[in-house]
Order: C-alpha cells, then structure tokens, then sequence
C-alpha cells in the first residue's frame, strides 16, 4: 500500500474523450477532465463556474440569430426567423412607440435562414442563399433597417459560348431589345438574369486617323476599340485619339494654330457604345427568342450580323444564385457551385472583368473554377481567399507580375487539405479559419504554416471527439474575456472550447442549458460599452422560442450580489421587496433565487410572472438552474510498484483550492456529495456569506474502487472557480 498526496493545478485540457482515459502518458491528461459540464476552462488553468443567461424576448418563431456590428459599441443581433427579421441593440429589442417589435419582411423561409450566409461591411450586410436573389440589408439610422435585392452590374457572367454556330442577333441597341438565336438556348428560367453580347463585326465603322478632313457631323468612327458619333468641331480631327467611355470628348484643342498657321484642330465625339452591350433579360418569348432591357447600348452591327461572343449571367432563377459571401482583398466574392466570382476592387457591386475597351485589367472582376466540381460551402478571407467545399479545402490568391496594372488577374488556386466541410459558415478566429468537417462532428483549424508555406488543417476534436458526435451547426468566436468557441449541437446543448493557439490552449466543456431549453443558434456581438463580447442563445422549449443573452463570465472584482447564475433568468434591481412580477415566461416553473447574493430556496413563480421570496431584497435573480459538474480523470497518483492505473485505490481527503466561490458540493468515488460551507454561526442568517477564497479540506472516505475520480458541483446560483484539486489517495499493489 502506498499513501500519496498528488495535485491537479490545471483543468484547461478540457473534457476529455473516453478513448484518452487510458492516456496518462500524455501531458494533457494532468490538465484535464472526465466530465465538464457548466464550467468553462480558463487559459491560466482554473475552471469557472459558467455564468447563466438572461431572458431578452419571446421570438417570433423558429430563428436563427445574424451578427451586426456597426461599430464596437453598436451592435445587433438579428432574429432571423421565417420570413422576417427582428432586431436587437443595447441588450434589448427594438420596439416602437407601442411596445410593437421593429419587423421587416424578407424572402426567406426558415429552412433557407438556416443556411443564409452574410457578410458586413459598415452599415451593410450582404446576405445569400442559393435559391433566393442575394439580398443586401442597409443599416439606415439607429433603429431603422431596409432590405432589397443586391444590385448586379456588369455580371458576373457564365463562360462565353464557345459554338461558333450559335449566333444572336438584335431588333434595336437600346431600350427593350428583342434577341434571336439560331438555336434553342434560351429556358423561362432565365427571366431576371444578365445577357451579354460581343459584337465582332465593326466594318461599317471607320477607324478614327489624326488630321482627318470632311468628316461630317453624325457620322461614326471606332477607337479604342469604342464608337464614337461626331457632334461637331473644326474640319480636321485632332490628334488625341477618343478613348472616354460616357458623354462627350474633344479630340484635339480646338485652339491655335500649327507652324503652316493652319488649325484649329478636334473634333467632338459622343460615346456610343464598345464591343460588349448586355441588358437584363426581362421576358421569354421562346427556346430560341428573349427580350432584354438593354443596361449598355448593343452595337449597330448586331442588328444584321449575327455574333457567337454572347454570354448568359451567372445568376439567375434558371442558374441559381450566390450561397457563399466574403470580403477579401476589397472585393465581394461570391460564390455558386464550384466556381467563385470576384468584384472589381472597391466596387463590391461591379463584376466586369473588361474595360470599355475589352480589354482585361487586374483591378477588374475574375473568375475561379475549382479543380474538382464539388459545390463551394463557404468562403473565408485572411493572407488569401480560403474555399471549402464538401471534398476539400482550397486557397486562392492573386498573382502579381511586373505590372501591377496590365493584364487580367491571374488567381492561383491550390488544395490545402481533403478533410471536406459542412455547410456551415466558417469562422475567423485568433488568426485562424475554422470550420466544421463535412460529418458536422470535427472542428478543423486552417493556420498557414510558414515552414511549410501552405495551410494546414489541423483537427481540434482530436482529444475530445465525443464533444462533436451530436454534430456542430453553428459556430461563435467570444474572444473577450476568455478566448471562447462555442459551438451549437445538434442536440440542444452548447459546446465550449477555450482557444489559443498560440498558447497552445485547446480545452472543451459542454453547457446543458436549464428548463429543458434546447439551444438552436448563438452569435457574438460586443457589449454597448464595447469592453466584452456578449454571446446571444436562441432557445426553444415547448415549441416556444426565445431570445437569451448569456452573462458576463465572472471576474474577480464583479458585484456578486448581481450575478446571474440561471438560466432564461431576470433580476429584479430596486428598493427592497418581497415580491415580483415580470417573470411571465417562467410561469408555473419551480426556479432557483439569489437574493442580494443569498441562496433563497427554490419558489414557484405565478400564473401571471408573479414571484415571491421569504424576506426583502434589493436584488433579486431568478431562473432555471442549469448543470455543472467537473469530475477528474482516474488518479495517476503513482504506487510502489509503478503506475496507480488499474490498482484498487481509496481517497480520504479532498482539498479544493478555491477562487471567489460559493455553493460548491464534493463527492468522492461515486459517494455522498459533502457541501463546502462557509457560514459560521456569528453570520446572520439573511446576509449572503461573502465569497470564500482559499484552500477548503473536505474529510470524506470513498470506497476503494480502481479509478479514485473526485466530482466537484456547483449546485447554488453563486460564482465559483476551482483552482486546484488535491486528494490523498491510498494504492494498493493490485
């Protein structure tokens, strides 16, 4: 027999997987946890206690919650539910005068919502699903929201058609125009998508020449690639070839005189129209008969020379739409099967990738193909544009040459790893991209390795792959005050990831949340004073859904009368009452109370929201208690014989070293529970004990089994943080 006293300093390692409960060898097992449930993994080690969350509104219906952060102290959160958005800032709902929530209609149904992928830009965010036109919502006052269809120009285009046989013609270049092909390309479908045509036949034009005579006004002339209309001048062009693209240009100064004293010289020309005129197509007439509403004047050519150089527009309710959005390197990028479509840089709506000329430059709008025909599922920016689609994971990134300006773009594309992803939005995180794997069960993290000059994906569930068995379905970065991932389940429960790469800091926990609550969304927004990150929870029970928003995780400092350690809970902050009311949402459920930072037992609140407590209190929380439970990994304590694994061992003594805690519960090998009490008997009975830090030596005798696990519960609605854990176990020799 053996009697050793061992010590665990860390708990940020996490909630381990059952397959890591034969590891002691490996240096997370000392730091982490068979159980964490309602505690949260710190980045110094200590757990703490999770904080509860507080009741905002009743939703409309099934929703999800969107981010919208204007700025770091006006944020919202978005109910995005069935047909509609809802708004929330300053931790309350928009309502108007009347107490009616601020609502507008959107084209969404609630199975679109959950799939609609955004991405902001000041007082803007864009939003897209691949069935619906893209959307863009404008941020127009404080409390005022309008929301259109995204306004397309210049594309972005399908490939050109490449049958030379196939060729369209016009009835007239500009107003409604009336296109015919020669063979059937045309479906209803394509009814509000882009046409472009590319006339190739300019030999009714005459080229512009310097020092041209007789030039009457209205006839026209081609440079630059461009038609221009003579609108008067002197009798001989200039020497300035035309190469504007709107309004009208001189060709010369139409001033002075040469060295013969002959002059002035220029002409003045009105654009008409370069080699490319597209419009929206407005109505199908048949297989082979369209009419468009002409956006850039077609050319005269088309009229009675067909042309093969047209183009169908890459969105429309035949194609189908945007499903994925990002901002990366100033442009929009947009995505739709396997291909991506970049905007011209600083014009997030312009997608030409030619000038008035036809010619390709590298500020203009690009095309990426994939290399396999998997759909894009979402789109990340950081050094270079990340894709992930349901086969792998790509990178883009634009190439430079020796001229920054002339050519086309040219984007380089290469596979970083073959994990696959859901569809699911990635996530910008401490520098890195994370996203959920293709089986919604594994958080993969995307950091580009300088050693390696690639993006490597790395598996962040690989210690605890039972925490993603339900599957992840949305994912939220907190990053103030303790670096958090959260991660929704399939199953109504939240995960919790403490995360710092850099620190090498990678620790899961669940959250169960109280009342039977099953969490269906969360998102993250800065708090009104722009200091910490708030995370909203959207919940259902009973078919009804509701609008959370969890507390601050607790600091050393915070009011402990005013912490909130429920769940779906209110606080009542006033002159000192017995009673309440307010709690509708809570009607006839049993709750647990703090009052002015007292455990109150349990009550019941009233048909009507009422509430009533056993004396007056000047704060008053109450709420649904939630789990949290932190059990320790079977004891390595160490025997005389080699390792205490697998050895009949028996623990005697627990002390817990402690952090500003109440409430706390400790049980040993799977006996009673032994609560950590702090009042003596000077204390007043109605005053809150104030919260304990220190060490506390818990005198219990376990039964001898072979594992020697301590669990540790916080079972009152107080703050807690455990920063040490230290038995005395006795090991036998088998």
């Amino acid at each position: 027999m053996s009697r050793t006293s061992i010590i665990q300093t860390s708990f940020n390692g996490g909630e381990l997987s059952p397959r890591m409960a034969g590891r002691p060898d490996q240096s997370v097992y000392g730091s982490g946890c068979r159980q964490l449930n309602g505690w949260l993994p710190t980045l110094q080690g200590p757990a703490v206690a999770a904080p509860g969350t507080r009741y905002v509104a009743r939703a409309k219906g099934p929703f999800r919650l969107l981010p919208f952060e204007y700025n770091i102290t006006q944020g919202y959160q978005i109910e995005a539910s069935d047909h509609a958005f809802r708004f929330y800032t300053n931790n309350v709902r928009l309502e108007d005068g009347t107490g009616t929530p601020i609502e507008i209609a959107t084209p969404w149904t609630y199975a679109q919502v959950l799939q609609l992928d955004y991405e902001q830009s000041a007082d803007v965010l864009y939003l897209a699903h691949g069935e619906v036109p893209m959307q863009e919502l404008d941020r127009t006052g404080a409390t005022t929201f309008s929301i259109a269809p995204f306004a397309f120009k210049n594309g972005p285009y399908e490939d050109d058609n490449s049958d030379d046989t196939i060729l369209v013609t016009i009835d007239q270049t500009t107003g409604t125009a009336t296109v015919t092909a020669t063979k059937p390309i045309f479906q209803p479908g394509d009814v509000g998508g882009f046409f472009r045509i590319q006339a190739r036949d300019f030999s009714n034009v005459s080229a512009w020449e310097a020092g041209m005579a007789g030039i009457p006004t209205g006839s026209r002339m081609r440079s630059n690639g461009k038609v221009y209309e003579c609108v008067g001048g002197t009798d001989r062009t200039g020497t300035i070839p035309p190469a504007h693209s709107e309004g009208t240009a001189w060709d010369g100064s139409n001033s002075g005189t040469d060295i013969n004293g002959k002059g002035p010289y220029g002409k003045q020309w009105l654009y008409l129209y370069g080699p490319f005129g597209q419009g929206t197509i407005t109505a199908y007439v048949s297989p082979t008969v369209v009419k468009i509403a002409v956006v850039t004047r077609l050319a005269d050519s088309l009229i009675t020379v067909g042309s093969s150089r047209w183009a169908f527009g890459a969105f429309s309710p035949r194609r189908g739409y945007p499903n994925a959005v990002v901002l990366w390197n100033q442009r929009l990028v947009l995505a739709k099967g396997a291909k991506a479509y970049g905007s011209v840089v600083g014009g997030y709506n312009d997608f030409a990738r030619y000038d008035s000329s036809g010619n390709a430059q590298r500020d203009l709008g690009f095309t990426i193909t994939l290399p396999n025909p998997n759909v894009i599922r979402w789109l990340a920016a950081d050094r270079k544009l990340l894709i992930g689609t349901a086969r792998a994971e790509h990178v883009a990134e634009q190439l430079l040459t020796n001229s920054d300006t002339a050519g086309p773009p040219t984007i380089q594309v290469e596979t970083q790893s073959t994990y696959g992803s859901a569809p699911t939005k990635a996530l910008l995180a401490a520098g890195r991209v994370l996203a959920v794997q293709r089986a919604g069960r594994k958080l993969l993290e995307l950091g580009y390795s300088v050693a390696q000059d690639r993006y490597e994906a790395s598996d962040l569930t690989r210690l605890a792959e039972h925490i993603g068995m339900s599957g992840f379905v949305e994912l939220a970065w907190q990053q103030e005050p303790e670096g958090l991932i959260w991660a929704v389940r399939r199953d109504g429960s939240l995960a919790a990831m403490t995360y710092s790469p850099g620190q090498q800091v990678i620790g899961w926990a669940r959250r169960t949340l109280g009342g039977g609550m099953l969490a269906r969304t969360a998102s993250v927004i800065t708090d009104p004073a722009g200091e910490r990150d708030q995370l909203w929870i959207g919940a259902e029970r009973g078919g009804t859904w509701w609008v959370l928003r969890q507390e601050s995780i607790w600091q050393s400092g915070d009011d402990a009368s005013r912490v909130l350690m429920v769940d779906a809970g209110l606080t009542y902050d006033g002159p000192p009452v017995a009673s309440g009311s307010g709690a509708a949402h809570l009607a006839g459920e049993t709750v647990s109370v703090l009052a002015d930072g007292l455990p109150h037992p349990d009550i019941t609140i009233g048909a009507g929201g009422q509430w009533t407590i056993n004396f007056p209190a000047s704060v008053v929380s109450l709420g649904f208690p939630f789990p949290a439970l932190l059990q320790t990994l079977p004891i390595e304590a160490g025997g005389d014989v080699g390792t205490a694994q697998g050895r009949i061992k028996r623990i005697s003594r627990v002390t817990l070293r402690l952090l500003e805690a109440q409430g706390i519960r400790i049980s040993v090998q799977g006996g009673q529970a032994i609560a950590d009490e702090h009042r003596v008997p000077d204390d007043p009975m109605d005053e809150a004990v104030p919260l304990f830090s220190g060490d506390v030596a818990i005198e219990t005798v376990g039964s001898f089994d072979r594992y020697g696990m301590v669990t540790i519960e916080r079972f009152q609605p107080t703050p807690a943080t455990l920063l040490a854990v230290m038995p005395t176990v006795t090991t036998s020799e088998r």
